[in-house]
């Protein structure tokens, strides 16, 4: 497929989606297991804790902001979307507590430089990449696939999912992330064959494509690694403190046993 085709197709996405914020599905994705919450001082705190401020992805190791539209909230832009500089800068400028070092998330510009547009398994379309063994193909669409459970509009054989209601795909699950936008998110990377356009991900449709520089799309602060504080004193993760004192429960039964024998 040519490169204005290509931009043609992402840019007719784009003219109809919309916004929305759906409750988190239990049992959906891999949330509940693989994200660890912190608190804006990079404490370990529990899933749902209120004071939650960023989200540890222990698939990719990256800090998601726990805010999608944070642009928005914290007063920077007036409705969060921004052409794709301004989104860049943005990210790279951001600090939220003691922390910065903040970006947009990334991808893998794989097979031939461009869009490789298919329905499955590539860099560019419906169910692309997400991760293979250690590499990351794009945190974004590991997020809407892998993490939150969520589905293409299309399958793989290029149909429409459940017809074109939208309610077998789509931004059906956000987990406990707050203000998720089932709209265009920018990536980090430019586009290879053409100077003013950069990826995108569609939260709406689970569509990975390309869009002019220009356009207005939301954006999503991503940081390598964990925040969490190791101090010495640091109190341990709420999953694993579970465990622990589950482990601790069983030894004291097991001795109370051996004493009565």
């Amino acid at each position: 497929m040519s490169m204005w085709k290509t931009l043609a197709t992402s840019l007719s996405l784009l003219a109809v989606v919309g916004t929305a914020h759906a409750d988190p599905i239990t049992g959906q994705g891999t949330w509940e297991s693989t994200l660890r919450a912190r608190d804006i001082n990079g404490n370990a705190v529990a899933l749902g804790d209120a004071s939650t401020a960023f989200f540890y992805d222990t698939a990719l190791n990256i800090t998601w902001l726990a805010d999608m539209n944070y642009a928005k909230t914290s007063g920077y832009d007036a409705d969060g979307r921004m052409d794709w500089s301004t989104s860049v800068t943005w990210a790279n400028t951001l600090t939220i507590g003691s922390f910065s070092g903040w970006r947009l998330p990334t991808m893998v510009d794989t097979g031939s430089a461009g869009c490789d547009l298919s329905n499955s398994g590539t860099d560019c379309g419906y169910n692309v990449q997400t991760k293979d063994g250690g590499t990351v193909y794009s945190e974004m669409a590991h997020l809407f696939h892998i993490t939150l459970g969520n589905l293409s509009e299309r399958d793989t054989a290029g149909n429409i999912r459940g017809g074109s209601s939208g309610t077998d795909w789509g931004l059906a699950n956000t987990a406990l992330f707050q203000n998720m936008q089932s709209d265009v998110y920018w990536s980090g990377l430019g586009y290879a064959l053409v100077q003013n356009a950069a990826w995108n991900f569609n939260n709406r449709f689970g569509y990975q494509g390309v869009a002019f520089n220009v356009n207005s799309s939301y954006a999503m602060a991503v940081r390598s690694g964990d925040v969490l504080r190791d101090d010495g004193n640091q109190v341990p993760e709420p999953q694993g403190l579970v465990l622990a004192l589950t482990a601790l429960a069983g030894l004291g039964v097991s001795l109370r046993r051996r004493r009565a024998a």
